[in-house]
């Protein structure tokens, strides 16, 4: 099975999985500070570093490809 190709459309696909993931994680990271377990509640933050780099990363280079100059933005 060859990989998906990098076009804009699946770096914008990669960067919405990622968001959504840290946004499942913060969920998660409020329902256990609401109910008293903050501890795990900053575990689960930390957690959050990986994907919002990652979908910072794929942003950057949906921004260079906007920048191109062969029309592919």
């Amino acid at each position: 099975m060859s990989p998906e190709p990098i076009t804009l459309t699946s770096l914008l696909r990669n960067i919405a999985e990622r968001l959504g993931d840290a946004a499942a994680i913060a969920r998660a990271a409020v329902t256990c500070a609401e109910c008293g377990s903050e501890h795990e509640a900053v575990r689960l933050s930390l957690d959050l570093d990986e994907r919002l780099h990652e979908a910072e990363a794929l942003h950057r280079a949906v921004t260079l490809i906007a920048r191109l100059p062969s029309g592919r933005g």
